[in-house]
């Protein structure tokens, strides 16, 4: 496949994607972006913000209408681009829940892009990682993934939207693509969407050594940042040679100098979620210590540990307590009656102490993500970034 590859410049939208978990979240990304002056990708899952008609997400009860319609009534310079993060068959919960065919997951998905277009996405990430039962072969998550970036392509020229594309086909791990590998993957991928006719992909998701469980980033980048860097580097060299931008996944809790290991081995963007929801959670259950709001602190960590919604990040062996896992699944609840309440509550308390409540939660939020912004370089709005002619 290198016969096929080019080299020249890439035009990369943004070089970081924030996870929208929550009202606070998004509002935080907005005035970072503006304050930086640098475009942000929101980047909800399914899970996270999804169409009516598809079940729905758990971030404000938002659907894929509403949420579009709440970030562009914001931003009225669209400095935040909306992007579909892990699309794709059996990335929603009930289709596994409810134990989905694969024509069915298949159209499941199908739906939510075309949703997802209508509403004026900018970028999908198209996911097929993910099988019935556990990981998807590769293969398969191949022939899928052309299937519904057709379907996507389709969708998006009858309604003349101008969408992106970011490819991956496999769930996040510890370490680092084989680049032999990746290699064969990414030649494969794209000449099967060259063959078809359709456009490539703005960005390639590559395994990074980076992987979230629990609040710490356990892949192998923090352990050995050399080594590491060196692998991602010929990644990045197979991606670019391509002419596509490379995109690393699970970038929470990464310090400046892990970051700049990345960089400088060539990703070009990188996307962070938990993080600011567990930034938000933190900054609540603060507040109401401060408030002396004891009763409702213990409601909130009891709602929160109840939702069972910490299961998936922890560790093997894990000594963490139950607070510890119930802030790390304090955003999961936000919508809820029982959350609005309690919140009302600290609202009462702290506006008859002059404390802006939402204002206090997304200072936390927008601090964490400025460590992300401040540390990728610099990046205006339609730049491209060159690509050094390979060896």
């Amino acid at each position: 496949m290198r016969n096929s590859r080019k080299v020249g410049s890439i035009r990369v939208p943004s070089r970081l994607g924030v996870g929208p978990m929550s009202r606070n979240a998004v509002d935080a990304a907005i005035e970072v972006a503006y304050r930086h002056r640098q475009p942000i990708m929101l980047i909800p899952s399914r899970r996270q913000v999804e169409a009516q008609t598809q079940g729905g997400g758990y971030v404000e009860g938002w659907n894929t209408e509403t949420f579009a319609a709440y970030v562009r009534s914001r931003d009225p310079e669209r400095l935040l681009l909306l992007c579909r993060d892990h699309g794709g068959p059996y990335q929603h919960p009930r289709e596994r829940q409810q134990r989905f065919s694969l024509s069915d997951a298949m159209r499941s998905a199908a739906q939510s892009y075309a949703e997802d277009i209508r509403q004026g996405f900018d970028l999908l990430h198209i996911d097929t990682s993910a099988d019935l039962e556990g990981p998807a072969p590769m293969d398969a998550a191949i022939d899928r993934a052309v299937e519904l970036y057709a379907q996507a392509v389709e969708v998006a020229r009858s309604l003349g939207a101008d969408v992106a594309f970011e490819i991956g086909f496999e769930d996040q791990g510890r370490d680092t693509n084989d680049p032999a590998e990746y290699d064969k993957q990414v030649g494969t991928a794209l000449e099967r969407l060259r063959i078809v006719g359709l456009p490539e992909p703005t960005f390639i998701v590559a395994q990074t050594a980076t992987k979230v469980l629990e609040t710490v980033n356990v892949g192998a980048l923090t352990l050995a940042p050399f080594a590491v860097s060196s692998a991602v580097r010929e990644l990045a060299s197979i991606t670019h040679e391509h002419g596509i931008a490379l995109k690393a996944h699970n970038c929470d809790y990464l310090s400046r100098t892990e970051l700049a290991h990345l960089t400088r081995a060539g990703v070009d963007a990188l996307n962070v979620a938990p993080e600011f929801g567990v930034a938000e959670s933190r900054a609540f259950a603060a507040l109401l210590r401060e408030l002396s709001l004891n009763v409702q602190l213990e409601r909130f960590l009891a709602l929160a540990y109840e939702s069972r919604s910490w299961e998936k990040w922890m560790r093997p062996g894990t000594d963490a307590g139950d607070a510890d896992r119930a802030l790390i699944a304090g955003h999961y609840v936000f919508a809820t009656d029982t959350f609005r309440d309690l919140k009302e509550a600290a609202r009462d308390r702290a506006s008859r102490l002059g404390i802006d409540l939402d204002g206090r939660l997304r200072e936390a939020v927008a601090a964490a993500i400025e460590h992300y912004v401040v540390a990728m370089p610099d990046l205006r709005p339609g730049q491209t970034i060159g690509l050094a002619t390979p060896a």
